[in-house]
């Protein structure tokens, strides 16, 4: 009988590969090793996106089981680390976009006391919503990689570097994305009518 295969944490990245294989063909310690070996570098990767740690714990456990469900229809990564690592990325991203999208989907108007001294708040409120609701149009115009480059440079505050690790793309890649981003979105955003930036 074969001895079955004695992974650990320490294992060099040359044998992610072997992991990886192993892994996508059922084998629950490998699938372990990869959890185990990568939880801590996900953690801190998840960070730099969302400073909720729970909500990176969460995502670190769909993505796990993510994973182990599709196992079969996964090819292998030139780079196990850099893919989990992006993936993550997304994953708490999107997380982030739907809890954006529940707090600021819905205006709670008030139900008792509505009195004439909340008008002024009101108007502000509607003419906050309109400009996200442009904004958010004029994000349309962007690439699916120019939208997560923008994103991770402004509103997760990553540098260029850390920008180009997580997307695996050179950092000279990540200037002229963001930079091009930027055109885009300061062409779409002139068209739009100026009173409703006040």
């Amino acid at each position: 009988m074969k001895a079955k295969p004695v992974y650990t944490t320490e294992c060099e990245k040359d044998c992610d590969e072997v992991i990886w294989g192993d892994f996508r063909n059922g084998d629950k310690s490998a699938f372990a090793t990869l959890y185990h070996r990568y939880f801590k570098t996900l953690i801190q990767h998840g960070l730099r996106v969302s400073g909720d740690k729970d909500l990176v714990k969460d995502c670190i456990h769909d993505l796990f089981m993510e994973i182990w469900k599709n196992k079969l229809n996964l090819s292998t990564p030139d780079s196990v680390k850099a893919y989990l690592i992006s993936s993550l990325q997304r994953k708490v991203i999107r997380q982030l976009k739907k809890i954006r999208t529940r707090e600021n989907g819905v205006l709670q108007w008030p139900t008792l006391d509505f009195v004439h001294s909340k008008e002024d708040q009101i108007i502000s409120e509607q003419r906050k919503e309109e400009q996200r609701r442009k904004i958010s149009r004029a994000l349309e115009v962007l690439t699916k990689r120019q939208k997560e480059a923008v994103y991770l440079k402004f509103y997760s505050n990553l540098s260029y570097t850390e920008i180009a690790n997580l997307m695996a793309i050179s950092t000279e890649s990540i200037y002229n994305l963001v930079s091009k981003a930027m055109d885009n979105l300061q062409g779409e955003l002139t068209k739009l009518p100026e009173h409703k930036f006040q």
